[in-house]
């Protein structure tokens, strides 16, 4: 066994990590590391075979042995500590992925805390999006336990570095599929790596999860967010570019840094994806925005709102689509219409943010014109509209528009405008000027006597939030000439007023090094201030003594070191070496140069190379010959001398008002530009407006002439009808009295026809019967039947049917008198009854004939 030690020990150490055996692994890991620690630069040959081939880490990284695993990620680590930036970008694309994979699911916490430690290396050494890019795509692996360690490393790197230095970005948009994960343990890791970014980003993390998850899992993060809110989160660790600019600020500005806290909070924009909805609008959307119908209006601006409701839309051109909102705004007369398209307006705003500003000049004026409405719904709508468009652009842009609104004779508008610029002051980030300052104040003073109340109290509240802004001494001028009532209205609302315009920071001036300070007080007998980083102010008093000794003594100082880190320390001791100070920097840039003097007494001649150096050397040579110069001067020469310097300093007055004059120029030239377009596009609008209208009417012509046409047409039909309808009435007429008269004839010849056929034995009997006979046999009394029969014998014949009735009825009253009288005349009218019957049918046939 000793012997087959003793071979194996022999063998090259990459041969090593290896071999089969993982007892030899397990050794040669173990000696990798003691190398790494022990190697006096990142140079040392013990990185060289393992850099030139990263695959041996990845098998290393890999080990099938635990314990050799856990060891071989040890070593790993220490060649990403000693080895430096080079050792993490060789090895970082080969072993990234198979170290999460078989680090994190370990069982052991020593190679899970190691593994992870390699990572946060891995990002320190360089930047943290590689390592991220190679970490989010293990989070759609089938295996959960993976997924879960995943998900708990990207949490330790938002932890250590914050999300000023890492992107949540593809973070937050893969934590939706691992909060419907089906393992608990993934959704208990996804829930603590979203914390942690709640810490950094606060409620724009809100904004674009939340939506996405279920009711019961966005309750629970709102209980956890509300356990961690308002705790400022600290970075832990610093990446290698941090360390160093940090690390050159300590040693100009004397071991003293600042560190400023990022005012900028997370856009939820960023985390976004852009939707193109360019192509989505429906096509018939210009359409319905032209009907004369407010519902078909009403359907299209819906539609359109469907289509724009998102958070981020992609840039194209919706110049088009913006001039119909605005027309729609300023024009449509009903509400509802107005309402929508204001959304859709802030929606579109909101989507393109930064891009949208070159569409405010079409808005605006209509959304602060509609003002004047006082539905609740419809002024909310266009407040949310206007605060959406001054997002997307800047405070000086909309004031123009906002002072011309504020003079409207509208109160309602004046109200609302006013409002809308307390609202823009105490969003807006930068102190407006002092200029825009006044014009405002001149705007509200003239708007608290105004006879509205609402009107004066909105004034009120934009005087209360410009003092907040600018501080109650600045405020004093524009309040002094008013009563105390106003004063003490500014003044309750300067102290409820909310602001985060801070004023712009000045550039810090440049601190003097320590040994630049001491060089300069020994050679003139006080200290010369620094105009930069690497040059001296000139001085035009008494000439330095020793100009190039004390540049020589600046020098090392002002240049920053170029070595970089041989060796890094560990996570712990890095941030403490930030704040070291300049004095060691100082002292070892003095050592590198043996030969630049440390006093400034050793030597009146200037160092070999002085000339070379800059400004410092030159400036102080320059103000020697200059004092020497002037002391032969006469006194008309100096005077003269004065006298061109003072016409000096006039040119350059002039040629800074001539400055400001053509940058005011070439200012006024962009707004008329800006203007010209404006109204190119508005008499574009114009004229598209004024074609359309009378097309319009033309159809409406054309619709009118066919409308003339017809009702023409159709009075000539009616006129038609009405003739026909006449002339049947006529031809009926006369049908009916050819008919009646025909009918006439008839009876008249059938009642003669009846009369001849009479039977004359009858006759006769009847002639020769004497009165006292006709007496006896009742023919006295039946004279009126008689001529009754004689009646109905002729109605009878009339109607075609003729039957002996009047023989048969004058027997009848010869033998019962009266009584047979009654019944002749009882059937008599039957017989006409049916007569007349006969007749009407009779009229009825010719009629249809």
């Amino acid at each position: 066994m000793a012997d087959q030690e003793e071979d194996y020990s022999s063998l090259p150490l990459p041969d090593r990590a290896t071999h089969k055996i993982w007892k030899v692994r397990l050794a040669a890991y173990e000696e990798m590391a003691k190398q790494f620690a022990t190697s006096p630069s990142e140079n040392d040959p013990c990185f060289r075979p393992f850099l030139s081939d990263p695959t041996i880490y990845k098998k290393i990284v890999t080990d099938s042995n635990v314990a050799a695993q856990e060891m071989g990620i040890t070593s790993l680590v220490a060649c990403l500590q000693y080895g430096g930036p080079n050792a993490c970008q060789r090895l970082r694309g080969t072993v990234v992925t198979p170290l999460a994979e078989k680090g994190l699911v370990s069982m052991r916490a020593g190679t899970k805390q190691k593994t992870i430690d390699a990572l946060l290396y891995f990002i320190e050494l360089d930047t943290p999006d590689p390592v991220v890019e190679e970490l989010i795509p293990i989070l759609s692996n089938k295996l959960p336990k993976l997924v879960a360690g995943t998900t708990m490393a990207l949490r330790e790197i938002v932890k250590s570095f914050g999300t000023k230095t890492v992107s949540p970005k593809s973070m937050v948009k893969a934590l939706p599929k691992l909060f419907a994960h089906s393992d608990k343990n993934v959704r208990a890791e996804a829930t603590s790596l979203t914390v942690e970014l709640y810490k950094w980003m606060g409620d724009a993390l809100k904004t674009v999860l939340l939506p996405d998850l279920k009711a019961v899992q966005q309750k629970e993060l709102e209980e956890a967010f509300e356990n961690v809110k308002g705790k400022a989160p600290q970075q832990e660790r610093f990446l290698l570019s941090q360390q160093q600019a940090a690390s050159q600020g300590n040693g100009l500005g004397g071991g003293v840094v600042e560190q400023e806290e990022a005012e900028d909070e997370i856009d939820p924009m960023d985390l976004a994806e852009a939707v193109d909805i360019s192509g989505k609008i429906p096509a018939d959307f210009y359409d319905r925005m032209g009907s004369v119908k407010w519902k078909d209006r009403k359907e299209a601006v819906d539609d359109l709102f469907k289509v724009v409701s998102v958070q981020k839309i992609a840039d194209a051109d919706f110049s088009e689509l913006m001039r119909c909102l605005a027309k729609c705004i300023a024009k449509d007369a009903n509400v509802a219409v107005v309402t929508v398209a204001a959304n859709c307006i802030e929606a579109v705003a909101k989507g393109l943010r930064g891009g949208y500003a070159r569409y405010k000049a079409t808005v605006f004026p209509s959304l602060l014109e509609r003002l004047k409405e006082k539905k609740l719904s419809v002024s909310e709508a266009l407040a949310a509209a206007l605060d959406a468009v001054f997002q997307s652009t800047t405070f000086s842009d909309v004031l123009e528009d906002i002072l011309e609104f504020m003079k409207h004779k509208n109160p309602q508008v004046k109200q609302e405008t006013t409002m809308f610029l307390v609202r823009c002051l105490r969003t807006v980030k930068i102190i407006p000027k002092a200029g825009e300052i006044k014009q405002m104040c001149d705007a509200c003073t003239a708007l608290l006597a105004d006879t509205s109340k609402p009107v004066r109290s909105a004034a009120a509240d934009a005087m209360g939030t410009i003092m907040k802004m600018i501080g109650e001494r600045a405020m004093t001028p524009y309040i002094d000439g008013l009563d105390d009532i106003r004063k003490g209205m500014i003044k309750e609302s300067f102290e409820t007023a909310t602001v985060r315009a801070k004023p712009e920071k000045a550039a810090p001036p440049a601190a003097v090094a320590p040994k630049a300070a001491a060089a300069a007080r020994s050679g003139s007998g006080a200290p010369r201030p620094r105009t930069s980083g690497t040059g001296l102010k000139r001085s035009t008093g008494t000439p330095p003594t020793a100009s190039g000794r004390v540049s020589a003594a600046v020098e090392p100082a002002a240049v920053p070191p170029t070595t970089s880190h041989s060796r890094l320390a560990p996570p712990g001791a890095r941030t403490s070496r930030i704040g070291t100070g300049s004095t060691g920097v100082a002292r070892k840039r003095t050592d590198d140069h043996p030969s630049s003097p440390r006093m400034a007494g050793t030597s009146g001649t200037p160092p070999r190379g002085a000339s070379s150096r800059g400004l410092t050397g030159v400036s102080l040579s320059a103000s020697t010959s200059s004092s020497s110069s002037h002391s032969g001067l006469s006194a008309a020469e100096k005077a003269e001398l004065a006298e061109l310097r003072r016409a000096k300093e006039e040119w350059a007055s002039t040629a800074g008002s001539l400055k400001q004059q053509i940058e005011s120029l070439q200012a006024d030239n962009l707004k008329l530009s800006q203007t010209i377009e404006e109204l190119q596009l508005n008499n574009k609008q114009l004229i598209e407006d004024h074609t359309r209208d009378i097309l319009a009417v033309k159809a409406k012509e054309t619709q009118l002439a066919r409308a003339r046409s017809e009702v023409d047409n159709a009075r000539a039909q009616i006129g038609k009808l009405q003739s026909d309808l006449d002339s049947a009435k006529n031809a009926a007429g006369a049908m009916q009295s050819s008919a009646v008269s025909r009918a006439d004839e008839i009876v008249d010849r059938d009642l003669n026809d009846g009369i001849r056929n009479v039977s004359p034995v009858t006759r006769t009997k009847s002639e020769n019967l004497l009165p006292e006979e006709e007496k006896e046999n009742g023919f006295a009394a039946s004279a009126a039947p008689r001529s009754a029969s004689i009646y109905v014998s002729r109605s009878s014949s009339r109607a075609g049917s003729f039957s002996p009735i009047s023989s048969s009825t004058s027997d009848t009253g010869l033998g019962t008198g009266n009584a047979g009288s009654v019944e002749s005349w009882r059937r008599a009218a039957e017989v006409t009854s049916q007569l007349k019957a006969r007749i009407e049918a009779m009229k009825a046939r010719q009629i249809r004939r």
